[in-house]
């Protein structure tokens, strides 16, 4: 019988995602575990492994169409097996609902239709926001495919014709301008070469609303997600815009949604890191013929979620009338990635050696930077670590992600005078601020969890253990 795949759900707050290419064929046989095809998402391209062994019978969702998480997008089963033929999954977005685009100006130039051009969906988006007909596009993907560095390049090198209105607009721009009663020509452009762009429509019908209309006043409406107001910002010297990204966007909602509405509060400790600075020179010097290095991030983790283990209140999640309390601890570690920024997982870092956690977390880093994640790789993290230490950074504090209830923010190791034995000496030390939901916690639980992180790596043999 049949097995579908499914869009597997990579983080409690995917709701859809893309299928960005398919790497196998109908007909052609599968094992399982094997890479068929990648899944775009707000925050990374993830591969997506056979569930079964057998023969890829059936593609339901064509490359580039972003439908809800859990939807069926192929069928595997074993050769010559009949497949019944069902409805096409709904994408993301109805196209029943959309509207009927208005036919284009006989002078405007013919534009092929996206479909017929062979792009991914991030190199799709970007051409649209910087009006860029894909047509033109010369693709160096599998297949011909168009990706982001395509159009990206095609942006720095390439002009397109100009407009017989002699106004430079997005096709995007021209239909919401329609759509907006907008008059194109009014319009200042914030693209590339001051290109129009469908913000830029927008912007100007808001303004434009907000001059001619005064509104009556109205009852106040029922809080929804939680927005952060947009200050008018007038541009100083050569200014330059840059668009947001999925990714970027994805990351603005998710931290205004925490800051706003979850009270944070902070504590804040220094740690004596000698005895596990020593420890860690020990570790990696014993295990350098094995590849294997122990990071100081690493044994951050280990205390952390040893630490976690013993204070359930911060392994923890806010849910209304309920607190709920993680049966697993599963340790987010925060990566800088090119478009913005992506949390891997480390699960149950507390059942975990040390020499686990360095060689898991190696390899999800390594993966996250690469843009190549696994499913497993990201999404249920329960706490997360944010390390800024590589960057020289002394002490900072962070934003909880939610549904998480903390979030602990981690400087560099630094050599400064401390006092021992009554006498001053040079010391290496690490300061840590823990960003707290008080929803769920307090401060005097807050600071006893520190008390034990700090213990375990003031102690650190108790890593070991």
């Amino acid at each position: 019988m049949a097995v579908e795949l499914t869009l597997p759900k990579l983080g409690f707050d995917m709701e859809e995602g893309a299928i960005a290419a398919w790497l196998k064929n109908e007909g052609d046989p599968v094992k399982k575990g094997e890479v068929v095809a990648e899944v775009e998402t707000d925050k990374a391209t993830v591969e997506m492994e056979a569930p079964a062994d057998g023969v890829l019978l059936k593609i339901l969702v064509p490359a580039g169409q972003v439908v809800p998480v859990n939807t069926p997008v192929a069928l595997i089963g074993e050769p010559g097996e009949a497949v019944e033929t069902a409805a096409a999954p709904t994408p993301a977005v109805a196209e029943e609902t959309a509207p009927t685009p208005e036919p284009a100006p006989a002078s405007a130039p013919a534009v092929a239709p996206a479909e017929e051009v062979k792009a991914t969906p991030v190199a799709r988006r970007l051409a649209e926001e910087h009006g860029v007909d894909l047509s033109r596009v010369q693709g160096t993907g599998p297949g011909g495919r168009i990706t982001k560095e395509d159009v990206q390049a095609h942006l720095e090198q390439a002009d397109e014709p100009p407009p017989p209105d002699g106004v430079k607009a997005s096709p995007a721009a021209r239909r919401r301008a329609r759509e907006l009663g907008v008059d194109i020509r009014q319009v200042p452009g914030s693209g590339p070469d001051g290109r129009i762009v469908i913000r830029d429509v927008e912007a100007f019908a808001e303004r434009a609303a907000a001059v001619v209309e005064t509104p009556a006043p109205a009852p106040t409406p029922a809080p929804t997600a939680p927005t952060a107001p947009v200050v008018p910002v007038q541009p100083i010297g050569a200014a330059e815009e840059i668009p947001l990204t999925r990714m970027r966007q994805r990351i603005a909602e998710v931290m205004t949604a925490s800051k706003a509405p979850v009270p944070h509060f902070y504590v804040t400790m220094s740690i004596d890191m000698d005895a596990a600075m020593a420890l860690r020179q020990q570790i990696n010097a014993t295990l350098a013929d094995e590849g294997i290095k122990v990071s100081v991030n690493d044994m951050i983790v280990k205390a952390a979620a040893l630490a976690l283990r013993k204070f359930p209140n911060i392994n923890a999640s806010f849910a209304g009338d309920k607190i709920i309390r993680h049966g697993d601890v599963n340790v987010g570690i925060a990566v800088a990635v090119e478009s913005g920024l992506l949390t891997v997982v480390v699960r149950n870092a507390d059942q975990k050696s040390l020499s686990q956690i360095a060689a898991e977390a190696r390899a999800k880093v390594q993966r996250a930077r690469e843009g190549k994640v696994q499913p497993d790789d990201i999404g249920g993290s329960t706490f997360t670590v944010s390390n800024l230490g590589m960057y020289g950074v002394d002490s900072f504090v962070a934003v909880i992600t939610p549904p998480e209830a903390a979030i602990l923010a981690v400087g560099g190791v630094q050599k400064v005078p401390v006092v021992r034995n009554d006498e001053i000496v040079v010391g290496q030390v690490l300061k840590v601020t823990l960003s707290a939901d008080h929803r769920v916690t307090d401060g005097a639980e807050a600071a006893e969890f520190l008390v034990e992180f700090k213990r375990l790596l003031e102690n650190p043999m108790r890593l070991m253990l």
